[in-house]
């Protein structure tokens, strides 16, 4: 068949560092590599070519810098034409922006989670309203595609029942972690933190967004608790968003400062693939109180390098963890601080769980993901 298959949110400014753009990415480079059979046509933005191997053709689409939430309206006129013009038997997309139909083409959408529906009370106060009117219409061109590709059960479930699609069309394809996120002697990592970042105590991690869902707050709160019945490490807090000054990100700072915690509170911002290697490998816990998650590629990417996990108990994060996590509810400051001393007093247990995570994390690979996609395609 000859597949176009959408690449621009590994490419564009606002998703290529996020976890969009990395599944984007690596799910394309692991496709073209166990490709035998099929023609696939990347589409990327203008000036813009995609450093993968493997054949394949590109074709670059307009888009906006600014403001690039409009970027829809520029789909909306521009990709059916494409899609006709290039004689696709399907059309895979990637992001909600790129759900259209078009002619025989079939269409494919990957969705990773339903969060700004779930959340849509909290969606539709921090987005404007002409995206507003967007995610509503993508909601209704995700039911109109052929098939959904999804990263969970949990996922599969809220897809079906809220949105009312049958089973068989959505599809469970698990994330991988990419190769530049490695275990590294922990002793070796902490070395290589006090050099880059000073980092001379133990602390715990987190990494990923900053919105109101991944629960920031609660995070913080119990690291003031911890920190004053005698935990004397750090909170590094790292992702993108955390070197911005964004309203929610602010919040965040602000209360910091109104707990005291500044001294021992780090915000590196983005940092690299090899940078988050080595603090998911020295952290004394990998900390991730999010309420809802698609998938949760941080808790996976930790897992591999050997942080215990002490994660929340919500949505599809026990499907990537399994047994190998300390769990609390999201909601309840006393389960996350009860969980945290039940495992720092146990270091025998945490030790298990380490193991166990490195050998669970090995299940999961972007070239297994990309076989059974592969698979799908060929039921076509």
């Amino acid at each position: 068949m000859r597949i176009g298959f959408d690449f621009r949110p590994a490419l564009k400014t606002n998703s290529r560092n996020r976890g969009i753009g990395r599944y984007t990415h690596e799910l394309a480079k692991a496709l073209l590599e166990v490709n035998t059979r099929h023609e696939f046509l990347l589409y990327t933005l203008a000036g813009e070519c995609p450093a993968l191997s493997g054949s394949f053709e590109s074709r670059e689409i307009a888009s906006l810098t600014y403001p690039s939430r409009l970027n829809w309206l520029l789909d909306l006129a521009l990709l059916p034409r494409y899609i006709g013009q290039d004689d696709l038997q399907l059309f895979h997309c990637t992001e909600l922006t790129g759900v259209h139909r078009t002619g025989t083409t079939r269409t494919w959408v990957t969705v990773h989670d339903l969060i700004p529906l779930i959340f849509w009370e909290e969606t539709v106060k921090q987005i404007p309203r002409d995206f507003a009117f967007f995610l509503r219409l993508a909601w209704k061109r995700i039911r109109q595609a052929d098939k959904v590709i999804t990263d969970s059960e949990h996922s599969k479930n809220d897809i079906c029942e809220r949105m009312d699609i049958p089973g068989e069309k959505v599809e469970v394809v698990y994330l991988g972690t990419c190769s530049a996120i490695r275990h590294f002697d922990r002793g070796m990592a902490l070395e290589a933190l006090r050099h880059l970042y000073g980092m001379e105590e133990p602390f715990l991690f987190y990494v990923g967004g900053s919105d109101y869902r991944k629960n920031m707050g609660l995070l913080v709160r119990a690291f003031a608790t911890i920190r004053e019945r005698g935990f004397s490490g750090k909170l590094v807090i790292a992702g993108e968003t955390f070197g911005m000054d964004i309203p929610e990100v602010r919040e965040i700072r602000r209360q910091i400062h109104s707990l005291g915690l500044e001294p021992w509170v780090v915000l590196p911002g983005y940092v690299s693939d090899e940078d988050l290697s080595l603090f998911y490998s020295a952290c004394e816990f990998f900390v991730f109180p999010s309420l809802y998650e698609g998938f949760g590629l941080p808790v996976l990417e930790a897992m591999k390098c050997g942080a215990p996990l002490l994660v929340s108990d919500t949505s599809s994060v026990p499907e990537v963890a399994g047994d190998c996590a300390h769990y609390f509810d999201p909601s309840e400051l006393d389960s996350l601080l009860e969980a945290f001393w039940k495992a720092y007093e146990n270091p025998a247990r945490v030790e298990l769980l380490r193991v166990k995570g490195m050998e669970r994390a090995t299940r999961f690979s972007w070239r297994g993901s990309a076989e059974k996609i592969h698979r799908l395609y060929s039921e076509l």
